[in-house]
């Protein structure tokens, strides 16, 4: 539904559908405007009730949706429900809220992979040019809880992560909207690889300056005004420098983060920057302020945890987890920036039906003879290996490469078979290309499991 301002929830029966985090801040939210009529569903029971609140849960908590006038529905529920269908009129979202209801400038950012890492690096490029930010979104605490929209609280930029669930059916009102790439994610959620893709782009379609990678143009035919990002565009990186309409601006020098793809990144970053500089009257100085604030943030960010973060070297073997890696693209980009330097490759997980034939040429090529493998998906990365036991190693011939394998369902067993198996000096990866879900509930904890185990067994090296 559209919200054009706070009075629309006046005197309305107002639900909350999901009692997660950023329910509990919808719920804080509608109390402080004065909502009277608040009703809680959840399928999960919910404990320390107030009151004043009204509650529905367990299997019924989806049935006579259509009595509420609205509906703020938290990211994690796919409108695609039946009980959903039908009720757009009637559903809104924090995201709705926040971007309908905030007059300042908002960045959006949007894509399958790398949107947090772009995310914070933007945030923090801004702040070193001396700007009053805020990063909000998918990356952190409920919008509604990090900047009070009920007093017109406001900033210079707020930088916006944004999920495809963030995006379903929304096309907000941004200053600048940046999709980093799309692809195939969350496709039962979304009912599919199209509604997917038009949730991610649908970040672009009222944005006063668009800004898109160059790779997914072919799926930007019928938005006008985008500005590309990447090979070919004014907006590139090439040998060690980056660029902007042709003139080098930044070195690749000092800075903390590996990886072609998070240059790629910092490409996106750069436009987003060179966008600001135009609604600063084509200031120069101005460019140069926020290229030095990126260059600083560069030469400080470590990266988020869960994406290739070095552990550490232990028993002279450096663990490097990328728990965050949930498609093939992303493994592949990990695998790309250590090469032939990793011994142990963790993956398997929750299965999508993604395609590992590219995956499994990379693995090939950069001749990694250690593989741990999780079901569901890790019984069919290498073709059916379903009459190995769990927990025993074997050994396959894959194109050439004789490679060492073990499939588990155990973390501490897998780590235990990269201590056996991978060499002094090399690298052990963790990165599934397989959605978390199953084994774990989610990618902090598969990786929080992988350096409690690498430390358990282990000693520190270096």
């Amino acid at each position: 539904m559209k919200i054009n301002n706070l009075n629309q929830f006046k005197d309305k029966k107002v639900a909350i559908l999901g009692f997660g985090l950023e329910g509990k801040s919808s719920l804080s939210f509608l109390e402080k405007i004065g909502v009277l009529d608040i009703t809680i569903l959840d399928k999960n029971d919910i404990e320390n009730k107030k009151e004043n609140i009204k509650y529905i849960t367990g299997d019924s908590y989806l049935e006579n949706l259509s009595t509420f006038d609205i509906i703020i529905k938290a990211p994690g529920i796919s409108p695609y429900q039946n009980n959903l269908l039908g009720l757009s009129n009637k559903i809104t979202t924090q995201t709705e809220i926040f971007t309908s209801l905030y007059s300042g400038k908002i960045i959006g950012i949007t894509g399958t992979k790398g949107k947090s890492t772009l995310s914070t690096i933007t945030y923090l490029a801004l702040k070193n040019a001396g700007y009053k930010v805020k990063l909000v979104g998918n990356i952190g605490a409920p919008v509604l809880d990090e900047i009070d929209i009920i007093n017109g609280e406001k900033y210079d930029y707020i930088v916006y992560e944004m999920s495809s669930y963030m995006l379903e059916g929304l096309k907000p009102k941004l200053y600048i909207g940046l999709v980093n790439n799309i692809y195939d994610c969350h496709l039962e959620w979304h009912n599919g690889m199209k509604n997917y893709t038009y949730s991610k782009l649908n970040i672009l379609k009222n944005s006063k300056h668009k800004i898109a990678n160059i790779e997914i143009k072919d799926l930007i035919k019928d938005i006008d005004g985008v500005e590309y990002f990447g090979e070919g565009t004014n907006y590139l990186y090439k040998e060690k420098q980056f660029y902007i309409d042709g003139a080098s601006i930044l070195k690749d020098q000092g800075f903390l983060i590996n990886g072609e793809h998070n240059r790629l990144n910092i490409v996106g970053i750069l436009a987003i920057l060179k966008q600001i500089k135009k609604d600063k009257f084509c200031s120069l100085w101005i460019l140069s302020r926020l290229v030095n604030g990126l260059k600083q943030a560069l030469e400080n960010f470590k990266g988020l945890p869960h994406r290739l973060e070095e552990i550490g070297f232990y028993n002279n073997i450096l663990f490097i987890d990328d728990g965050i890696a949930t498609t093939p693209e992303s493994t592949i980009a990990a695998i790309n920036t250590y090469e032939q330097k990793i011994g142990t490759l963790f993956l398997g997980g929750y299965d999508y039906g993604f395609d590992f034939k590219n995956l499994v040429e990379i693995i090939i090529k950069n001749k990694i003879e250690n593989i741990v493998l999780f079901p569901d998906s890790g019984e069919k990365i290498f073709g059916d290996v379903s009459q190995y036991e769990y927990d025993n190693e074997f050994k396959l011939n894959i194109k050439g490469l004789d490679i060492n394998f073990i499939k588990t369902r155990s973390m501490e067993s897998a780590v235990k078979f990269a201590y056996k198996n991978t060499k002094p000096g090399m690298i052990c990866l963790l990165s599934n290309a397989s959605a978390s879900y199953g084994l774990w509930s989610g990618f902090i904890e598969k990786g929080t499991q992988f350096q409690k185990y690498i430390k358990q067994y282990g000693n520190k090296t270096i």
